[in-house]
């Protein structure tokens, strides 16, 4: 009987240990998560930021006075025009 109980305490021993070290790393990585999550967060509004910064950086009136003012281009006058026609009969 001595025996029994001693085997029964050195697997209730393990047993305890084993509970202990898993809540540890299930809480290690509870914490990882909520880091990633807080990330994720973060670089969706950087996203929506970027996006909103696209869409004025593409918006007509800036590209055409950053072509007139930066590189002096201009729309052509319609003399200075030539349309070609494609070769094969469309």
């Amino acid at each position: 009987m001595n025996r029994l109980n001693a085997v029964l305490l050195v697997v209730l021993v393990f047993a305890a240990m084993a509970v202990v070290t898993a809540q540890h790393v299930s809480r290690q990585l509870y914490i990882e998560l909520n880091r990633e999550q807080k990330l994720a967060r973060q670089l969706d509004v950087d996203y929506g930021k970027l996006l909103l910064e696209q869409s004025t950086w593409g918006a007509h009136a800036l590209v055409e006075h950053a072509a007139t003012s930066r590189l002096d281009m201009h729309l052509p006058a319609p003399r200075e025009v030539q349309a070609i026609a494609p070769k094969g009969g469309t």
